[in-house]
């Protein structure tokens, strides 16, 4: 019994000492520097937290492969946060560029009286590493009072590398064409 003890002693000792895991990456999402779209338009904008579905909104990074159904979930490659987070901020980050005589920020509390809330459902975010990334969405502007004032679908498809990092550069470029989309939307 000893004898077997110490044999799984060892087996466990030279598996930490010789085997290594793989390291992961993480991966956050970056504003795209644009151009003014407005430089009158002075709004005060909430934009509410980004829906995302869910297969979506985890850690890891998630891809399909080319021509099937099959996804896959990359434990190794992840988001720095919640990509719902991650893509909210970039959308703020993206319309106070286009927009900067407005003041936009993220809405986290009811009460705060905006001219204009916009609220964003991504309902589609495909990833073909090498391929495509793919991002189809809706977004509702409404006035203070609750009325809509738009509401859109936005649909848009680019070219991406094969690295995970091009993915999170090509989700980026998406969302900063999302942005553009509202941007117009809203001084209109």
């Amino acid at each position: 019994m000893r004898f077997v003890k110490l044999i799984s002693l060892c087996l466990l000792l030279s598996a930490c000492v010789l085997g290594t895991s793989q390291t992961s990456k993480f991966y956050t999402l970056t504003s795209q520097p644009n151009e003014a779209v407005s430089d009158s338009y002075k709004s005060f904008v909430g934009i509410s937290r980004i829906q995302l579905p869910k297969y979506a909104d985890r850690p890891q990074i998630v891809t399909q492969k080319e021509d099937t159904n099959e996804v896959i979930i990359s434990e190794y490659n992840r988001w720095l946060e919640s990509p719902s987070v991650l893509a909210t901020r970039a959308i703020v980050t993206d319309l106070s560029a286009l927009l900067p005589a407005a003041q936009i920020k993220t809405r986290q509390a009811i009460a705060e009286k905006f001219d204009r809330i916009i609220t964003i459902e991504i309902i589609k975010i495909s990833a073909v590493l090498g391929k495509q990334v793919e991002l189809d969405a809706w977004y509702v502007i409404k006035n203070n009072s609750g009325k809509i004032l738009v509401r859109q679908k936005f649909s848009e498809t680019m070219k991406i590398g094969k690295s995970y990092n091009d993915l999170a550069i090509g989700f980026s470029q998406l969302l900063n064409k999302l942005s553009q989309d509202i941007s117009h939307s809203l001084i209109k």
